[in-house]
């Protein structure tokens, strides 16, 4: 049995003359390369760019893509409407689970499979992880993030912005001298959105000809990369592209230097297959995909030492985060809140310690200010505005926790004849029990009742709120909905930043030390498969409270470095 486009359910497949006049799929007789990626998203793209600015003059390089060429760019560099909603009818079946939103176990939504991967469908929020947060990385992986810049390096690739604007700037100095700033560092939360026109200070350029791009993505780094058709020499070094090619396995081979043979089924003719050699692969597919990859991999699988093998596809892993608590506002202070301004702000945790060594406030809040504002395209300027500018401003905010390694998720390849529709098993993360019970208690050592833990939510909500006001009246959540009210809770995980299922060294709990077994090592090379890598969400060893695209994108960088010596 091979893939075909009916395997997944929604999956699109379809080979556009408009991609190939834009870049050209590898049309090349050679099916030898130095390093082959398998994956285009935010791990794969992003490697794949930076290894080939490296090594492309002299190495050839090459990355399998399932999907289709669907957008050269984010959805919100093309039209207004809301990220979310487009992706929403890209969704791809790849995994069964039983029961509902209401269900002990259930994962919210289903990933999109295309070129760019979830690069042209996110939200562009690459909010960066915190030194507490760090203390569930190896050592040696957060020496290199943290001190050796790479988090840094990664926001500058992703075009990191500067400023929402002077409103925005002044909500954040206004909160840096409330109490809340002994708990948490508050800054404008940074968007990959390109601001040419903006120094880093925020202010304005006295010259500003460099086009914004918008929003980052990968499908413009590799097509950038590639080049206009014809492209590179099909034969000679570079990065070269094949979309609708779904690798069905990696085997490994004994042919000289070249160690692999990565086999594929084209989605479009399931009839058509071929196989390519290299020296170097690395898995880009996903924490869902890649685990199925390489559980579809016996001649790798079953070199993996034991404890590795039960570790692949077990323990995927989300962050825990609330619903929205919010209220109409007119003042911050003296400050005027318009209905027309906006601000996205986020309160980092400091990660401060209490008495029993337990993490006070193990989470961030994000704040938002008139939240419809948050992505505003005016592609038709003669077109009325949709959106209302008159009455009182809203704000509105959530609090996301992180979340180490919970084991007892999993998903299960076995019995289903393929390998392709993995059966999952995911606690819901709406359950509060299972959060103070379970999950708290390892990423902070809280010991408290679900009560406990809406108090702190309230307590920290009420700080907030206690800075704004409404014509003079204190500002109070609409419909004086608090946590553990009202339906105000937490919200179930979703496949779109869940990690860990084929994680680096990782610890448990916050007090722990750091387990010996690994699916990958600190390099993210697979245990016992010389030359085989992963790169991509699956590789985290912690659901950081922060958005994991950045972290996912200094890592990606991270192994370009190493594999630049290897190559």
């Amino acid at each position: 049995m091979v893939f075909s486009a009916s395997t997944y359910d929604n999956f699109v497949a379809e080979k556009s003359s408009a991609q190939s006049r834009l870049f050209a799929p590898y049309s090349g007789s050679r099916d030898d390369f130095d390093l082959i990626i398998i994956g285009s998203g935010m791990g794969g793209g992003i490697l794949a760019d930076d290894i080939a600015e490296r090594v492309g003059n002299q190495k050839r390089i090459l990355v399998l893509e399932a999907g289709s060429y669907l957008y050269p760019t984010h959805i919100y560099n093309l039209c207004r409407f809301p990220n979310a909603n487009v992706a929403k009818n890209f969704a791809c079946r790849t995994f069964r689970q039983d029961g509902n939103e209401h269900s002990e176990n259930y994962i919210h939504e289903q990933p999109q499979l295309n070129f760019g991967g979830r690069s042209i469908w996110w939200s562009g929020l690459i909010p960066q992880v915190q030194p507490w947060e760090l203390e569930f990385f190896p050592e040696r992986v957060r020496r290199d993030l943290q001190e050796g810049g790479k988090l840094e390096k990664a926001g500058a690739i992703m075009n990191e912005s500067s400023s929402m604007g002077t409103v925005a700037q002044n909500m954040v100095e206004k909160f840096q001298k409330s109490p809340l700033a002994q708990d948490f560092i508050i800054k404008q939360t940074p968007r990959a959105l390109h601001q040419p026109y903006l120094s880093s200070a925020g202010t304005l350029k006295e010259e500003f000809f460099t086009e914004p791009t918008g929003v980052f993505n990968t499908a413009e780094l590799l097509i950038n990369q590639v080049g206009l058709t014809p492209g590179n020499q099909p034969n000679g070094p570079g990065l070269h592209l094949l979309l609708n090619k779904f690798v069905e396995g990696v085997d490994p081979i004994n042919d000289g230097a070249l160690k692999y043979r990565v086999r594929t089924t084209d989605t479009v003719d399931s009839a058509q297959q071929r196989s390519f050699r290299a020296k170097n692969v690395v898995l880009c597919g996903g924490s869902i995909e890649s685990p199925k990859l390489l559980r579809r991999s016996p001649g790798v699988y079953n070199s993996l030492p034991a404890a590795a093998q039960s570790l692949v596809g077990v323990g995927l892993t989300d962050h825990p985060t609330t619903s929205e608590l919010n209220a109409f506002v007119s003042h911050m202070g003296d400050l005027p809140i318009a209905r027309h301004d906006h601000a996205k702000l986020v309160l980092y945790s400091r990660g401060r310690r209490g008495p029993n060594n337990e993490t006070l406030y193990p989470f961030n809040v994000e704040i938002n200010v008139n939240h419809e504002y948050w992505h505003l395209r005016e592609n038709d300027p003669t077109e009325p505005h949709a959106h209302d500018v008159t009455g009182d401003s809203r704000i509105d905010f959530k609090f996301s926790f992180g979340n180490p390694v919970y084991g007892g998720n999993r998903m299960d390849t076995d019995g289903n004849g393929n390998g392709y529709v993995a059966n999952m098993q995911f606690r819901n993360l709406s359950w509060a029990s299972h959060l103070a019970e379970s999950r708290f208690p390892a990423l902070a050592g809280w010991n408290k009742s679900i009560d406990q833990i809406w108090a702190v939510l309230n307590d920290v909500s009420f700080k907030i709120f206690s800075e704004f006001s409404l014509r003079g009246a204190p500002a109070r959540p609409e419909n004086e909905a608090w946590f553990g009210k009202d339906g105000k809770g937490f919200g179930m995980g979703t496949v779109h930043h869940a990690a860990c299922s084929l994680r680096m060294p990782f610890r448990w709990t916050y007090n722990r030390a750091f387990e010996p077994d690994s699916v990958v090592d600190e390099d993210l090379q697979v245990r016992g498969a010389e030359g085989l890598y992963v790169c991509d969400m699956s590789v985290m060893p912690f659901s950081s409270a922060a958005n994991p695209v950045r972290t996912l994108a200094a890592l990606s960088l991270r192994l370009s470095e190493r594999l630049e010596t290897k190559l």
